[in-house]
């Protein structure tokens, strides 16, 4: 359990982080790149289990650490991109 909320407090940092560091969308506000962040860290964790199933859920190592990072930023950062409006001309 401790574990799960350790994902979740990762993510959400990282959901803040990507938040400031990229221009906002007006799609996705602060709360859902918070929100965004915090599922990918959930994700990151339970696919860092799947990987090395010697590691509980349970337990924060740190592959879960690392593949919470990369799964929180790439869901952020990719929904940004994706919901942003694109101007021509």
């Amino acid at each position: 359990m401790n574990a799960i909320i350790a994902y979740i407090i990762i993510g959400l940092i990282v959901g803040v982080i990507v938040r400031i560091a990229l221009p906002p969308a007006p799609q996705v506000g602060f709360l859902g790149s918070v929100l965004l962040g915090m599922v990918g860290g959930i994700v990151g964790g339970l696919f860092s289990s799947a990987l090395a199933p010697n590691q509980a859920l349970s337990t924060i190592h740190p592959l879960g650490i690392t593949l919470a990072v990369i799964v929180s930023t790439l869901i952020t950062v990719g929904v940004t991109l994706a919901t942003r409006r694109r101007r021509f001309g």
